[in-house]
């Protein structure tokens, strides 16, 4: 048995779909199938169930997918301590965000980092909460930044950020001219947010915060992504109840107001692979992050 069949082995378990686990492993899928056959022939023991709609572990699969994952975690710590005798991180470490961590907050991440670990080739792509876990499985990219919950055993997330709620509002509405807006106000103007599909959590704790306070928007809207949601506001069309991560950036025509009573959100998160931790490139960013200690205050504070 080679570690290369364990691998193989434990992509078509991960995704039970022999064409996608060829296409994380960067192979062709008939070549996948021929390998698997061949652990199987030498364990002597079918280790999937297979029909035209569906692939599942039989019971001795499952069995060879825990011990697979100890070995090949075993096997790539062993590889990393023999690679790094420096004990300084470098290469490319690939970041994927969620788009408000994208544009407020690796700014104020990446300068620091890139200067304490010049070594590092950071890359960094805009993905989506569910998209993100499955590159993060996948090992497409090395690091998250995304919002809670994450359902996925093999996924390790720390807090990274502490962000409150603010106001977003053109800068000729009624409710601009306040310092402060509080969550009863806003039951007089529509209400701009995400498309279900994309606000997440974040959604969730906006209509948990409206309910609490028995407010309900003259109007709810609905908006594909952050940059449309500014726009839209920007526009006249409504107000938004956005994080304070972006209170440091400027849209044209449009303003931000401390939202009261203030609000901790506190579900961004930074996120790896389990077993990808102690892997110095991942862990010099999470450790360099979680030392910041990223606080983003309201407007005005």
């Amino acid at each position: 048995m080679e570690l290369r069949h364990l691998r193989y082995f434990l992509a078509v378990a991960e995704h039970l779909n022999f064409g996608r686990a060829a296409a994380a492993l960067h192979t062709a899928q008939p070549a996948l199938s021929q390998q698997i056959r061949k652990l199987e022939q030498e364990l002597g023991t079918p280790l999937f169930e297979r029909t035209k709609r569906y692939v599942a572990l039989t019971a001795l699969g499952q069995e060879l997918f825990v011990e697979a994952q100890g070995i090949i975690e075993a096997v790539d710590r062993l590889v990393v301590r023999m690679r790094d005798t420096s004990g300084v991180p470098s290469g490319r470490l690939r970041v994927g965000s969620i788009m408000p961590a994208t544009i407020g907050v690796l700014p104020r991440i990446l300068p620091s980092y890139r200067e304490r670990f010049p070594l590092v080739d950071v890359s960094v792509t805009t993905v989506g909460l569910d998209e993100q876990v499955r590159a993060l499985v996948e090992r497409r990219i090395d690091v998250g930044i995304l919002r809670s919950p994450v359902r996925d055993a093999r996924i390790h997330t720390a807090p990274m950020a502490v962000e409150f709620f603010c106001v977003s509002l053109p800068e000729d509405h009624e409710l601009a001219r306040r310092s402060k807006v509080t969550v009863r106000d806003l039951g007089s103007t529509p209400l701009i947010m995400l498309q279900a599909d994309r606000g997440g959590s974040f959604n969730t704790d906006v209509s948990a915060l409206l309910r609490r306070h028995r407010t309900k928007p003259k109007a709810l809207l609905e908006a594909s992504d952050v940059a449309a949601v500014f726009a839209l506001v920007a526009s006249g069309v409504g107000v938004s109840i956005s994080s304070t991560v972006f209170c440091g950036l400027s849209f044209a025509r449009l303003v931000y107001r401390p939202l009261v009573p203030r609000t901790e959100i506190g579900t961004m998160m930074l996120a790896c692979r389990r077993d990808r931790r102690l892997v110095p490139i991942v862990r010099s960013f999470v450790e360099h992050v979680a030392g910041l200690k990223l606080v983003f205050v309201p407007p005005g504070d």
